[in-house]
């Protein structure tokens, strides 16, 4: 008998490997749909962004800021769409995009107008576009779902592959395809931005508030491309997170300044960093680092004051801060 209890012993011994084998397959495999049902509800969430026709209500909160906004969108033709954001917090501020052209208007700074085919301030610009231009730096997961604003949604985890980027939550309409609601947090879970639609309805046509925007006045740019000119000092930075890229790079006064600073942005398709780069004698900066929705970073670099912003945590700033060197040529780096 102690014969065929050992026997039966050993064979459970040798088939348990095959099954943490076989688990770990499935989880796997598991994780591989999951992965790829996120990138189809990503993708559907982009262009539902771009083409469907709505006017919303909704709140943007950062810690104790909250701001209710309005927003309407449409879709003007097969290559333009048209979108309108009305703050009703403090002074009278307001966001229109056609196309490419985004006017800023505001009773408080001025208005201006920038060429982006997004709304800055509100989504962010990867949001609208396919998932595989993120995909190298980010995955996303789809893993069920909540209701949010009464709509069945379902529920996606947009993970940064490091941990030099903020991580994002996102509610997905499962009937629209539209975005519903927004997390953005640290990589340590804290969240620092909530967006959610309090109320949406959809039409078959261009909201009639959008039908008479060609009216308006357009302000003037904010910069005119031609008065730029090419970098005049020669502080480079030497580290970014990988995948990302130089997007602008030139030298100018600050906006209701006159300290001449050089300016680079750069960006991995949803998060951009912006350096500025001005001498240390004619800008006295204190050595700081904050963090939050928009983290902010200013440092002294060989004779020049640094700062750095960006949807980042700060250690990933400092560290873009920190790697800032002297080089060899000035100019606009190619």
């Amino acid at each position: 008998m102690t014969k065929y209890v050992v026997a039966i012993a050993l064979w459970f011994v040798a088939i348990a490997p095959l099954g943490a084998l076989a688990q770990s397959d499935e989880r796997a495999e598991s994780v591989e749909r999951a992965a790829n049902a996120g990138q189809v509800w990503f993708d559907r969430m982009a262009k539902a962004l771009r083409s469907l026709n709505f006017e919303a209500t909704l709140v943007q909160s950062q810690g104790q800021r909250i701001q209710p906004l309005v927003w309407l969108h449409g879709s003007y033709d097969h290559n333009t769409d048209i979108e309108l954001l009305i703050y009703l917090n403090g002074a009278d501020t307001r966001a229109l995009r056609i196309g490419d052209q985004t006017y800023y208007y505001s009773q408080a700074g001025g208005s201006y107008t920038l060429q982006s085919d997004v709304t800055f301030g509100l989504i962010p610009p990867a949001f609208y576009k396919p998932f595989t231009q993120i995909n190298a730096q980010y995955q996303v997961i789809a893993s069920g779902g909540m209701r949010v604003t009464g709509r069945n949604a379902q529920y996606l985890r947009l993970i940064s592959r490091d941990d030099n980027r903020y991580h994002y939550d996102l509610w997905v309409d499962r009937e629209s395809g539209m975005l519903l609601k927004l997390q953005m947090m640290t990589p340590q879970g804290e969240i620092l931005e909530q967006l959610q639609v309090t109320s949406i309805a959809f039409s078959e046509v261009l909201p009639e508030q959008l039908t008479e925007v060609s009216d308006i006045q357009r302000p003037p740019k904010l910069y005119d491309l031609q008065q730029l000119t090419e970098l005049q000092f020669a502080l480079r930075p030497q580290w970014l997170p990988a995948g990302f890229e130089l997007r602008r790079a030139h030298h100018r006064k600050l906006h209701d300044t006159p300290l001449p600073t050089d300016y680079f942005l750069y960006s991995d398709g949803l998060t951009e960093v912006s350096i500025y780069v001005t001498d240390q004698r004619t800008q006295a900066l204190p050595n700081l680092a904050l963090q939050g929705p928009e983290s902010i970073v200013n440092a002294h670099v060989n004779g020049f004051a640094v700062t750095v912003v960006g949807k980042m945590p700060a250690d990933t700033l400092r560290r873009i801060g920190e790697s800032m060197t002297v080089t060899a040529t000035q100019g606009n780096p190619q």
